[in-house]
């Protein structure tokens, strides 16, 4: 057992995941209960002491804090609509299938760095507004060929840090959209709204640990590392619009629609 508060970002973490794995939502009690399971040895013991209100344990108390944090960030679908069920909106569950998928990432050993053999591709069209596949939910249908385009573009190298994994089944990179797919967000699935990020890099900047000036200088706001500058090529420029709107997300701003422009 560990001392002192478990911290916030890291009950993040583990309230993401435990929902993910229960399927997308559970009642408040259950997804407690679930954490406990799954986490519990992790906790301090100041974290079991009850709280001077109600005598409920800290961590509790601290869970229920961050659900509130998850749904303004538009991870949680509303209280006033869940009606005690916690849910995973579509930015949620992006968001935990990139924290699932990235130890495994992290877990491959990169290999010698390859040139690429691939033919030049083209640039798709995409789609301003993107469709939706209906299922037991409606998700949003993303187009293979933007993530694919830009990944090619960058030789699967990570545009922040120039990191390049390599895998016995070929090179691994993650396309990151920059105004997330989905509501809230209603982001348009266009290679000028997506990334090319290593694993690390897609959730810091998923999570507004990192965010992106215009001048695409990159700001690291947890490691104090020195800013860097975002490469961009010819082939794949980057709308600054999109940008703008993720540093207004994460600066706790509310970001402005504008009309029927692509980032309404």
């Amino acid at each position: 057992m560990t001392f002192g508060l478990t911290p916030q970002d890291t009950l993040h973490g583990w309230l993401l995941n435990v929902l993910g794995e229960m399927g997308g939502s559970a009642p408040t009690a259950r997804a407690l209960k679930r954490m406990e399971e799954r986490y519990g040895t992790l906790l301090s013991s100041e974290d079991h002491e009850g709280t001077e209100r109600d005598n409920e344990p800290k961590w509790h108390n601290r869970t229920r804090f961050e659900r509130k944090r998850m749904e303004r960030a538009g991870l949680l679908v509303p209280a006033r609509e869940s009606r005690g069920v916690w849910t995973l909106t579509e930015a949620g569950w992006h968001k935990y299938r990139l924290l699932r998928d990235t130890n495994a990432a992290l877990r491959v050993s990169a290999g010698a760095d390859g040139s690429s053999s691939l033919p030049s591709p083209r640039i798709p069209e995409g789609d301003e507004t993107p469709s939706r596949a209906e299922e037991t939910t409606q998700r949003i249908v993303r187009s293979t060929a933007v993530g694919d385009y830009v990944k090619r573009v960058h030789n699967y190298t990570c545009q922040v840090c120039g990191t390049r994994l390599a895998t016995s089944t070929g090179a691994y990179a993650e396309a990151a959209h920059i105004r997330a797919l989905g509501s809230p967000h209603d982001g348009p699935d266009i290679t000028a709204n997506v990334l090319c990020l290593c694993p690390n890099h897609h959730v810091l900047f998923d999570f507004g640990t990192v965010t992106i000036g215009d001048d695409l200088i990159v700001m690291d706001h947890s490691s104090g590392a020195s800013p860097c500058r975002l490469r961009e090529m010819l082939e794949h420029r980057i709308d600054r619009q999109y940008l703008a709107y993720h540093r207004a997300l994460h600066n706790g701003q509310r970001p402005r629609n504008k009309g029927a422009s692509p980032t309404s």
